[in-house]
């Protein structure tokens, strides 16, 4: 019986370069978003079912605004926290209730640590790094990661943003010079996969380029 991944954000061009990578060997479980509507956390039985039922699990989905907090309407705000952090927070915990096995990666953003234009946007990603560096696991085999990634220049959320000479001035101030691809995230999620040891766990990866560092030369 092959192994499941279940992917929720299908749609990504992380999703997309992740499974050029997988082979045919696992069963690729990659709901749309008419089928797993991540602003109703009353999740149906196959839900639950596919939860319980996958090896890993890749959390991808994530909704961002380009206006302003304050010109935003509160059901606006609502589904965005659900999106991104309390269905999130929920299909980890059912997976690592019931599967002793599971490995599951989440990414959240650089914007969990420094900010964002869209503030509610990064205080999600903000909860979601605590939640995955305090969450203990249920059993031993079990594995709860994330990823932060800065901007990823070939992806939707970085494309349709209003304000791209900040998302340029962003780039040119990293010490890579560059943005990150989506292709680089998707090999760093295949090699936590399949290639690492699981005892890396409850950790949140900063994948900027060293964007952060404070010391030079």
């Amino acid at each position: 019986m092959s192994e499941k991944i279940l992917i929720i954000g299908k749609n990504s061009n992380i999703a997309k370069e992740f499974l050029e990578m997988v082979g045919p060997e696992y069963q690729i479980l990659k709901p749309s978003k008419k089928q797993w509507n991540m602003e109703n956390l009353n999740f149906s039985k196959e839900q639950n079912n596919l939860i319980k039922q996958s090896n890993r699990i890749l959390l991808l989905q994530s909704v961002i605004s380009d206006k302003k907090f304050i010109n935003r309407k509160d059901i606006d705000i609502i589904k965005q926290i659900k999106v991104n952090l309390l269905s999130v927070i929920k299909i980890c915990e059912i997976a690592l209730k019931f599967n002793k096995n599971v490995k599951i990666i989440v990414i959240g953003s650089e914007s969990g640590f420094k900010g964002s234009y869209d503030i509610s946007y990064a205080l999600t990603k903000t909860s979601i790094h605590k939640y995955v560096e305090e969450k203990r696991i249920s059993y031993p085999d079990q594995q709860l990661l994330c990823i932060a990634p800065s901007t990823i220049v070939d992806t939707g959320i970085t494309l349709r943003r209003h304000d791209q000479n900040n998302v340029k001035r962003s780039i040119q101030d990293n010490p890579k010079k560059r943005g990150i691809l989506s292709k680089e995230i998707a090999k760093l999620i295949f090699s936590l996969f399949f290639e690492q040891s699981n005892y890396l766990n409850n950790i949140v990866i900063r994948f900027d380029g060293g964007k952060f560092s404070r010391m030079k030369t």
